[in-house]
């Protein structure tokens, strides 16, 4: 049996066997993703088993409502269509815009644009692109980066889109592991310009107004911009929410009570 790598085997007995992998009694009631990746018999989709829970975890908010998808990385436009699906299928009136990023100009010959879906073709690594890009499309609620899993591909890219996010939206980059691998994706452990340790380095930036005055850490757009970065095995997450301006210009917090000890 063959249940890793680009040529998944289509047969039952493989579904079967993916099918008890993905599902268990904890999500078998928030399981469309899953469900659809087991069953697709349409264009492929390659993906990490342990991705369709966090699918659900931080997109699931985002059904039933309005939503601009921007995936990089189309590839064979499977895992594109299951988006149009995924936020269709609560309710079909809602306005479902799906954005398609890929180097590759053989992917305006899958046959999958529509009314929701619309691709494009260019290098996520082009920083002219990527302006030019957010040119041309509304602001992103979620951002998915699985495009060529390179250290320089994944930081501009971040780097020029963060701010194409709305204020209460998803930034995901998946496949991270590359951040260990050397060579071609220009990773290693440890090493400061991976895109693992260059999110790391953000984790400071969201606790900037903490810093003291001795510290070279000061407040930045991410600061005031980011809720939460959030590591997973091979994903890394960032949820945006403006801050509170009551918190930076009153109080970050306050003491209500009786103090019995102290």
């Amino acid at each position: 049996m063959i249940i890793d790598g680009e040529n998944i085997e289509t047969d039952e007995e493989n579904r079967k066997l993916i099918k008890d992998i993905l599902i268990n009694s904890e999500n078998e009631n928030n399981s469309i993703l899953h469900n659809y990746f087991i069953n697709n018999n349409s264009n492929a989709i390659h993906k990490g088993f342990s991705y369709f829970d966090l699918y659900e975890r931080y997109f699931s908010r985002f059904k039933g409502r309005d939503i601009n998808l921007l995936e990089i990385g189309v590839q064979n436009g499977g895992s594109t269509k299951m988006w149009e699906y995924y936020f269709k299928k609560i309710n079909p009136n809602f306005k479902i815009n799906i954005f398609g990023l890929d180097i590759d100009n053989r992917v305006k010959s899958l046959g999958i644009e529509n009314e929701n879906i619309k691709l494009f073709v260019g290098s996520q690594s082009d920083r002219d692109f990527l302006r030019k890009l957010k040119s041309e499309i509304p602001k992103i609620d979620i951002l998915i980066d699985d495009g060529g899993h390179r250290m320089e591909e994944q930081i501009i890219t971040f780097e020029e889109m963060y701010s194409h996010i709305k204020d209460d939206g998803i930034y995901w980059c998946e496949d991270c592991g590359t951040s260990y691998w050397k060579g071609h994706y220009g990773g290693g452990y440890k090493n400061p310009n991976s895109y693992i340790e260059y999110m790391k380095n953000l984790i400071d930036s969201i606790n900037a107004y903490n810093a003291t005055e001795k510290d070279n850490l000061r407040v930045s757009n991410f600061t005031n911009t980011a809720y939460g970065i959030y590591f997973h095995e091979n994903v890394v997450v960032v949820e945006k929410k403006l801050r509170n301006p009551y918190y930076v210009n009153i109080a970050i917090g306050s003491s209500i009570g009786k103090h019995i000890i102290y």
